[in-house]
């Protein structure tokens, strides 16, 4: 007889693809926020400049 690890498949299964989709969000996430301020500095330093 054969033990039934389906169960232990599906959570294994079902923890990897949580972490993994986590992660993909934490890039997107991140990235977007380092463009957004990079955006923002660069928007902030050039109406700095013209208003002297």
């Amino acid at each position: 007889m054969v033990e039934d690890y389906t169960m232990a498949f599906l959570v294994s299964a079902f923890c990897l693809t949580f972490l993994v989709l986590c992660a993909i969000w934490v890039i997107w996430g991140l990235m977007a926020a380092v463009i957004s301020g990079w955006a923002a500095d660069r928007a902030l330093n050039r109406a700095k400049g013209a208003a002297t």
